[in-house]
């Protein structure tokens, strides 16, 4: 109730600074018409009066000032440089005191405003104000926010209509256009004990066709008496809450008329490398860095977002994105739970109620990469020319109550080798994380797997035709079941170790031949046609991140599916025990032999140069 009453009257006062700028252009030609005055002698009357219209329609809470102001009566044009428009911080103060003062206090200064063809003898005779265009340049906004309990309590009474403001000057005021440019918003937030400030700067907005009269106001077609808005925000920058994180933007545009919003050149990147990032924010997370080319978000519910705060809108569509994030399973810090940090999870904890009917990704490249504590090498999965459909993407619980389910469709280049479609299904209100993904994986060079497997599980694959591979599994915030299908052929891989002051991972060539020829099935289905389906059943550890989850439940069915199950894990680990075993005694036989006959050296040595003393 306190959020919606704020934004009214937020939207009021911006109301009321337009029409005062207004108000200085229509009245001053009325004015001036009125009484046909010569030379300057206007100006002193002018300005009374224009004070006086201010002090009016802001009930004494604001006056103007101006350095000066000139006017042709032929052309109809206007001049306004160094316009302030001021608040009285006495009145301010008794209005709080009275329990009547607005939560906001604005302060505006314009280097020049310029009004083009004012119809200055329709405005006297006919009490109809036209004017062309009117361009206000560098305006200065100063916002100062401290919200006051009692507008949430007491009944203020309804804010007065523009019409209602401007009645007992004109009938009908129109204007064709006004351009804001180079606007600089300062807001100020008094609201806890340490002040906050946002400031945005560069920003434009156009307006068009304002009509305000008795009628107006119960157009639907109008925005606010318009039928249009623009706004544009250039190089917008800003620093997360936590300051790990910089957001750049290179343009936002936005009009009511189209219904749209446009994000151009977006930038989303950690403000240290991996190894800072992880001291200053003091424990571990997949660090993002993300970067658009355009994000568009078009048939926005404009009336629903000003009265109840709720984005709901038909299309957001993602245009080359680029997607990074790592992982750190090497953090040695503390580990943070990834527990309720899904995807769908993290939607549901956005401050703004949203809807989308669609969400479309497309010619977009996602990237993950994990550092691996036992190789201390990073393994890549990529995700190229990625293009998706996600549908009914909401955090509104009244949408949920009756659409619960948020679904996407994927289709990408895995590795970019294989052409690979994903399925997705969230559950939007189920308490442990419920999803659901499936998909198939098509042709491709196996080897080409070595970037992950190498780093991550240190396999070396040397052959591997893949033909095809499909999956499904339910998952939640704690584990995953669910069953992978591997078809393959000529598989030969190699097993690494890390050994300690070796960068590179070594090979195992005794127990890879082993594995290779008592675990590995070269094909699936071998040359029998017996197929090994690959299940899976994998625990999710508390610290285990979405992505990293997605790719470790497949690998706990590629493991069966080639052939390397417990069972023959066993097996090959009694073979390895007993060679090594054997190796080992070996290798004892020979160091003991050759430390005999270093001994024996060392003792013929001595006889001789004993002999040679004596």
């Amino acid at each position: 109730m306190k959020q919606q009453h704020s934004s009214k009257y937020t939207i009021h006062k911006w109301a009321v600074i337009i029409l005062v700028l207004m108000f200085i252009a229509g009245g001053s030609g009325w004015y001036v018409y009125k009484r046909y005055l010569a030379g300057d002698k206007w100006k002193p009357l002018l300005q009374v009066k224009l004070k006086e219209l201010v002090l009016k329609s802001t009930d004494s809470l604001y006056h103007i000032e101006y350095a000066d102001f000139d006017l042709n009566l032929a052309s109809g044009d206007a001049m306004l440089s160094d316009f302030k428009l001021v608040p009285d911080t006495a009145v301010y103060n008794h209005l709080v005191t009275e329990h009547k003062a607005p939560d906001n206090l604005f302060k505006l200064s314009v280097k020049k405003l310029t009004i083009k063809n004012i119809g200055a003898k329709k405005a006297y005779k006919d009490k109809v104000l036209v004017i062309d265009n009117i361009t206000i340049d560098k305006p200065d906004l100063t916002i100062i926010n401290k919200r006051y309990s009692f507008n949430d309590t007491v009944k203020i009474g309804k804010p007065k209509t523009p019409y209602q403001i401007i009645k007992n000057i004109f009938k009908q005021l129109r204007i064709d256009s006004i351009s804001l440019k180079d606007i600089s918003l300062n807001y100020i937030n008094k609201n806890q004990p340490v002040t906050r400030q946002t400031a945005i700067k560069h920003l434009d907005i156009n307006i068009s066709r304002i009509l305000v009269d008795s009628l107006s106001a119960l157009d639907s077609t109008r925005f606010y008496y318009t039928k249009g808005v623009e706004v544009i925000l250039h190089d917008y920058k800003m620093f997360t809450p936590d300051s790990m994180y910089r957001a750049g933007l290179k343009q936002i545009y936005f009009s009511t008329a189209k219904r749209e919003i446009v994000l151009d050149g977006v930038d989303f990147t950690p403000r240290y490398n991996h190894t800072n990032f992880y001291k200053k924010l003091g424990t571990s997370a997949d660090i993002f860095t993300l970067k658009f080319k355009k994000i568009a978000i078009t048939g926005i519910d404009l009336q629903r977002f000003l009265r109840d705060q709720k984005l709901y809108a038909v299309t957001m569509d993602v245009i080359n994105a680029n997607i990074g994030i790592f992982s750190n399973s090497n953090y040695k810090g503390k580990k943070s739970i990834k527990i309720g940090k899904d995807p769908h999870q993290a939607l549901q904890r956005v401050a703004l109620d949203m809807k989308l009917d669609k969400l479309n990704l497309s010619h977009s490249t996602i990237i993950y990469s994990e550092l691996d504590a036992t190789t201390q090498q990073t393994g890549i999965i990529t995700f190229n020319n990625t293009t998706g459909h996600f549908f009914n993407v909401t955090n509104d619980p009244d949408i949920k109550k009756n659409r619960p389910l948020m679904t996407a469709h994927i289709n990408t280049r895995f590795m970019n080798a294989g052409p690979l479609q994903v399925n997705f299904r969230f559950n939007l209100n189920a308490r442990d994380g419920a999803f659901n993904y499936s998909g198939t994986l098509g042709k491709f060079d196996g080897r080409i797997l070595d970037k992950l497997v190498e780093p991550l599980a240190m396999v070396h694959v040397k052959s591997a035709d893949v033909e095809r591979l499909t999956f499904y599994v339910n998952a939640n915030n704690y584990g995953g079941k669910g069953h992978l299908e591997f078809y393959y052929k000529n598989l030969n891989v190699e097993l690494l170790k890390k050994v300690e002051g070796q960068r590179q991972l070594q090979t195992q060539g005794f127990i890879s031949k082993v594995a290779n020829a008592l675990i590995i099935d070269n094909d699936n289905p071998d040359n029998k046609g017996n197929f090994r389906p690959g299940p899976i059943n994998l625990k999710r550890e508390p610290t285990t991140s979405f992505f990293s989850f997605l790719y470790k439940g497949l690998l706990d069915g590629l493991k069966p599916s080639v052939g390397f199950t417990k069972k023959t894990e066993g097996t090959v680990n009694k073979v390895v025990n007993k060679v090594s075993s054997l190796i080992n005694k070996f290798n004892k036989f020979k160091a003991d032999r050759k430390q005999r006959k270093l001994e024996r050296q060392a003792r013929r040595d001595s006889i001789t140069n004993l002999k040679k003393n004596q």
